[in-house]
């Protein structure tokens, strides 16, 4: 590579948040849901959403200039391939997806305060907190964890599962996939109780909502088990340790072994790293995010998390890598010794 082409690949880098930015902007602000139809004039929009004329116009143009929505005169209106994601909440929750990824842009434009130290300027929106940032942070689980959660489950085994119990699981996308492949199972879906307003919303969209249990937990500050939860035979954990310290998911781990039944697993589904912790990429992007999200969360390696099991007395049955997001690590309870 040349200076040149170093200079270009630089400042390709260092550019790519406008794009981003454009359409971020346009699914916060809800543009699109006054686009369809015939569409709208620049000006019809900025007084329905209170906005300026000026920065509504020149954010349509550049949506248009991006193939996102179509200009006719003065007259913007949404393409067809992209309306049925970008209008309400969009299909598969997507809409909801774009103004996550918003509320985490303004996490990021502070990265480095972040990593000096510094204190979070923004914690009133955290998504534990804020209400919509927390609807909006569910809802985009169910865009993330809806697309796969069918695949991920042909993964899981639960022949001899009676009780499931999915720790911070959000939308309930794989609980609803477990049930759906067998309905004898007893599902318990445990999150946070500002979290399970949506979650109760989205549940009772779906055909076999009614059947899960839902259990509001606070597991990682709480030491207390809700007396509402029975003895599992599957514990469940997508997508949460991340967040966390390892000292608290050594904590959280030792504390959820005992709920097992003998024999019983503890499943993690996670971004893993590769033992240099340079590898694969979408993964080390995916830890600067929890940078920029978090106090004190990372993105750890398989090795690394079967060893809180194994702290707490579980065995690493195996651990598979299912993609650059997606890695099964499975810990199982010792069955009772005469």
């Amino acid at each position: 590579m040349d200076a040149t082409d170093a200079r270009d690949r630089l400042d390709t880098l260092a550019a790519g948040f406008m794009e981003a930015k454009v359409l971020l902007t346009g699914a916060e602000l809800h543009l699109f849901d006054h686009l369809t139809g015939a569409g709208a004039t620049a000006a019809g929009v900025a007084q329905t959403i209170g906005a300026t004329v000026r920065g509504v116009e020149i954010l349509l143009d550049a949506l248009v200039a991006l193939e996102v929505i179509d200009k006719l005169g003065d007259r913007y209106r949404n393409r067809p391939a992209y309306a049925p994601l970008l209008v309400g909440d969009g299909d598969g929750q997507f809409a909801a997806l774009l103004r996550h990824r918003a509320h985490c842009f303004r996490g990021w434009a502070h990265l480095e305060e972040k990593i000096r130290g510094e204190a979070d300027r923004d914690d009133d929106r955290s998504v534990i907190r804020d209400p919509a940032a927390n609807r909006s942070f569910i809802r985009a689980m169910a865009a993330v964890s809806g697309a796969h959660a069918a695949a991920l489950v042909d993964h899981l085994d639960l022949d001899g599962v009676h009780t499931v119990g999915d720790l911070g699981g959000g939308p309930g996308s794989y609980l609803l996939a477990m049930v759906a492949r067998q309905p004898e199972i007893e599902p318990y879906l445990i999150d946070l109780p500002l979290t399970l307003v949506t979650t109760r919303a989205l549940l009772a969209e779906a055909a076999a909502g009614q059947a899960i249990h839902t259990v509001a937990w606070d597991f990682y500050h709480d030491p207390e088990v809700p007396t509402a939860l029975p003895p599992f035979d599957l514990l469940f954990l997508s997508q949460v340790v991340h967040a966390e310290s390892s000292a608290r998911n050594a904590d959280l781990f030792a504390r959820l072994a005992p709920l097992l039944t003998p024999g019983g697993r503890l499943v993690v589904h996670e971004t893993t790293l590769e033992p240099d912790h340079t590898r694969p990429r979408e993964a080390t992007l995916f830890a600067v995010n929890m940078v920029a999200m978090t106090d004190s969360g990372r993105v750890y390696t398989a090795g690394e998390i079967a060893a809180w099991g194994e702290a707490a007395g579980l065995v690493c049955a195996r651990w598979d890598h299912l993609g650059p997001r997606s890695c099964l690590i499975t810990l199982r309870r010792p069955k009772a010794t005469r």
